[in-house]
């Protein structure tokens, strides 16, 4: 490997790594939960299979595996990165674009680009992390990816308020079809933005390795790793649980609480705010705990917004919605780079992507299982009262008290 090519270079690209993240993550989240659950009750879906749809992006993680085990074997690794990369940013925006054909056209459209979309970019995924992990790791201070998740959050926070209030704005016109083409526009262009930026980083850096091992090999030297299989573990059963709590969420806000999306957009731009200013004080605070503190004290957080969802009603969502914004975004400030911190400091450099793929393909597994688990609870629940519906929320309460405690008892002092 020939490094980075000096010191302005090296300086350089751990800036691009986070343009180029919240850029593309930017339009990538924009995507997701209420957004596109809006699109999915634009088209006429049922309550179960927008749960279906909004969940794919905690879904389709288990086509990283596959991916991990593609970017192992290829010898063009820097085209591998650019053509899945570019691919799904190209393809993304067209989930939009879908309304300008006939309903019955379009609705299979959306599926089928929402899906290859989130699909090309969770096969990418590891991969994609490695790239970033071993061209800064290093030569960046200790709160870099702290700094990088705040910059994004800042940037999305941006994003869906803008997104929010077109989708809003279009929806008390009447307009919806409007809406959901400015929505397309804008995404077109921050993901135009990001391919410029994608296309400067440098080549990654690969350790020179032998002949990649066989993928059953290459499959069973994670599992094998006693400490990185916990971290693994305990990331499982919180993606189960995820999708009781957040998953759910997005769907149960717009179709049972009847919230508007100017009400959504609001007090979710305010929790992204706090999410933001509270990310440097999760490094301070990893600090002096340790990354894994930090992530079993985010989860536990989350088993408390859980409770708090099972306590929402059409009658006290005015008050209560604001609050769970709040506290549903603050423990993101600590878990996902408490889970790469993790992640890093069990697994070894030269096969971290193959770790990494591994690892989100049983999470991809857990978060499948969690959607048709819960899917399935609101096809029995629809039946009753929407109260009923609350219930969910209780599964994803005790699967979140199980992961903060797994988390807690991990053998990683590094982190």
């Amino acid at each position: 490997s020939n490094g980075c090519g000096g010191g302005q270079q090296m300086e350089k690209t751990p800036r691009d790594f986070i343009f180029d993240n919240l850029l593309s993550m930017s339009a990538y989240w924009a995507c997701t939960g209420a957004i596109i659950a809006s699109l999915t009750a634009y088209y006429g879906f049922s309550l179960a299979l927008s749960n279906v749809v909004t969940g794919l992006s905690g879904t389709l993680p288990i086509l990283q595996l596959a991916g991990g085990l593609a970017y192992e074997r290829t010898t063009r690794p820097l085209r591998f990165l650019r053509l899945c990369n570019g691919t799904w940013r190209v393809l993304l925006p067209l989930v939009f674009f879908s309304v300008l054909l006939p309903r019955t056209a379009g609705a299979p459209l959306m599926v089928v680009c929402y899906v290859l979309a989130i699909g090309i970019y969770q096969f990418a995924c590891p991969s994609q992390t490695d790239w970033l992990v071993s061209s800064v790791e290093g030569r960046v201070r200790g709160d870099y990816y702290s700094v990088r998740e705040m910059f994004f959050m800042l940037t999305y926070t941006g994003v869906f308020c803008a997104v929010s209030l077109i989708i809003d704005r279009a929806a008390r016109h009447g307009a919806q079809q409007t809406g959901f083409l400015a929505v397309g526009v804008l995404e077109t262009m921050l993901l135009a933005a990001s391919l410029t930026v994608l296309l400067r980083l440098p080549a990654p850096e690969r350790p020179e390795k032998e002949e990649p091992a066989p993928a059953a090999a290459a499959l069973l030297e994670p599992l094998r790793n006693r400490r990185f299989r916990r971290v693994m573990l305990t990331n499982m059963v919180w993606s189960l649980s995820g999708m009781f709590i957040g998953g759910f969420a997005a769907v149960y806000q717009i179709q049972v609480l009847e919230l508007t999306f100017f009400e959504i957009m609001v007090w979710v731009t305010a929790g992204n705010l706090c999410r933001s200013l509270c990310t440097p004080l999760m490094a301070r605070l990893a600090a002096r705990i340790g990354w894994k503190n930090v992530t079993a004290l985010t989860i536990a957080m989350m088993a408390c917004v859980a409770a708090l969802w099972a306590a929402a009603t059409r009658q006290n969502a005015a008050y209560l919605f604001p609050v769970l914004s709040i506290l549903g975004a603050v423990p993101y400030a600590g878990m996902g780079v408490g889970f790469l911190k993790m992640q890093v400091a069990t697994s070894p450099s030269a096969t971290r992507s193959m770790y990494f793929s591994v690892n989100s393909l049983f999470n991809g597994a857990s978060a499948l299982l969690g959607s048709v688990l819960c899917s399935a609870l609101i096809g029995v629940l629809e039946a009753y009262p929407p109260h009923a519906l609350r219930c969910i929320f209780f599964v994803g309460l005790a699967g979140a008290l199980a992961a903060a405690v797994m988390a807690a008892r991990i053998p990683c002092r590094e982190a």
